[in-house]
């Protein structure tokens, strides 16, 4: 693989964003901008809308808001796609020539059988030659297997404030257009038989250099194709493992109202419901690790994917109770639980359950439910403030990736022209992944917000470092 280069990652990471479009979090959304700003939000709590347009506070834009987003993530493996590449050179193909292999078999400048057969002439120590080579893929397979990932998020969130005293509720119309993809690897075990690899090798001697190239069953889909005439090998390994190219687009379409229920001397309590119209378009892009040529550009191919597109409904329920200096909140989130289906996969080039059976899985996307937490605190004028959210249960993104954030950040909110309001963060990620982001933003001449979301770690890709994950977010507010 050539060098990738940093304008090449660009390109990259543009067009995995473009060849997909949701609301999945690869980075928490809910950890930027200011409480007013996020209770404005087409994602947010439905029940904050009503509490902030009430507040009525100087730093507030009561109108509406256009918000975009790009995220990339890595998993933690230096040199993802020649680890895919090197694999592909040891694997065989969908449909292996007959007889031997077609690369010719040449005696290996670090492998001389002569010395092993004088050192080892009762043969069982010559399977450790083989063994070396079986632990490099098995553990290879393995490290792919859970962190041999890339994935991108594009997003695109349109909120309005459309009616502030609606029969004394306050209606928000959300719209969004948000976008996936990712790329994983599913492997299979590679499973290996010492005895059985002893019994295949002990049949060298027995062969003449008039008997021609010799394959030997080595056990785990492993063959070494031996050469009489110069005592060279060549191993392949036959095996279902593959890398699984997946992509979503998800349009967003709600209307959420929220209201006053009751107040007290202690504070306010507000309700708020978020019913939400879906379309769905999902595709995914399969090629057994035999065939991969070059994993990198399967990136590129899932643009040309066939989406398959389907309509949905869900709704989100909120309670918000908020004093002074203080406020509480729950938002339950996909109360219906709907479903969406990737495109069926070919399955009749895979033979192994274990692969049968990932592939399965990767078939459904479920909208999980989930219940989000929510409090903070905050100055009189409301211009500092604290406040911390954290995700109940864990569910599942349309990568099929599990998430359940926790986020706390601290800001502040300015209402002049000059001053900035900032914010700064920290969130995790409590499954899946498990990274954790620092977050910081400004909101600048009090309509555009600059927010950023990046992780400690970084991941090596082609002798480059870049950080495993990151996230950009530029949008605009107004008032009318």
């Amino acid at each position: 693989m050539q060098k990738m280069n940093v304008s090449r990652l660009v390109y990259l990471s543009i067009a995995l964003l473009f060849s997909s479009s949701s609301f999945s979090q690869i980075q928490p959304k809910h950890a930027k901008l200011n409480f007013s700003q996020q209770a404005l939000s087409s994602d947010a709590n439905p029940a904050n809308t009503a509490l902030v347009i009430d507040s009525n506070h100087s730093t507030l834009m009561a109108g509406g808001m256009v918000n975009l987003s790009a995220s990339i993530e890595y998993g933690d493996l230096d040199d993802l796609f020649d680890a895919y590449n090197k694999l592909s050179g040891s694997f065989e193909p969908t449909e292996p020539p007959s007889g031997t292999p077609t690369n010719p078999i040449e005696r290996p400048d670090l492998v001389d059988w002569d010395k092993v057969f004088e050192t080892y002439p009762d043969l069982e120590e010559r399977v450790e030659l083989v063994k070396d080579k079986v632990i490099s893929l098995a553990s290879l397979l393995a490290l792919i297997a859970v962190e041999g990932y890339a994935k991108t998020e594009i997003g695109v969130e349109a909120p309005f404030v459309i009616n502030t005293d609606y029969h004394g509720g306050t209606l928000l119309l959300g719209l969004s257009y948000t976008g996936f993809s990712k790329a994983v690897g599913i492997l299979e075990n590679v499973e290996f038989d010492a005895e059985q690899a002893v019994s295949e090798l002990q049949r060298i001697p027995d062969f003449t250099e008039d008997d021609g190239v010799q394959e030997l069953n080595l056990s785990a889909g492993l063959t070494m194709y031996y050469n009489p005439a110069n005592k060279g090998i060549k191993l392949r390994v036959t095996n279902d493992s593959l890398l699984l190219v997946k992509s979503a687009r998800i349009t967003k379409v709600n209307l959420s109202y929220s209201r006053e229920w009751f107040s007290n001397d202690y504070g306010t309590m507000y309700w708020g419901a978020k019913p939400t119209f879906y379309n769905v378009g999902m595709t995914n892009l399969d090629v057994r690790v035999g065939d991969l040529e070059d994993a990198e550009s399967l990136f590129k191919d899932i643009r040309n994917g066939d989406y398959s597109y389907e309509n949905g409904f869900d709704i989100d329920l909120g309670l918000s109770f908020a004093s002074q200096h203080y406020f509480v909140a729950a938002h339950l989130k996909n109360t219906i639980e709907s479903h969406y289906d990737y495109p069926t996969i070919n399955r009749r080039r895979y033979s192994s359950t274990y692969v049968l059976n990932e592939l399965d899985k990767n078939e459904v996307f479920t909208l999980e439910r989930q219940l989000t937490l929510q409090g903070a605190v905050f100055t009189s004028d409301k211009k500092w403030s604290l406040r911390a959210e954290f995700d109940a249960n864990p569910v599942s993104d349309p990568m099929l990736d599990k998430y359940q954030w926790v986020n706390v950040t601290a800001g502040y909110a300015a209402d002049s022209w000059w001053l900035p309001s900032a914010r700064f963060g920290f969130s995790q990620n409590l499954v899946g992944s498990e990274l954790r982001y620092l977050n910081a933003g400004i909101t600048f001449m009090k309509f555009f917000n600059l927010d950023i979301a990046s992780t400690l770690d970084t991941v090596t890709i082609d002798e480059d470092k870049y950080m495993r994950g990151l996230n950009v977010s530029l949008g605009v507010q107004f008032s009318y």
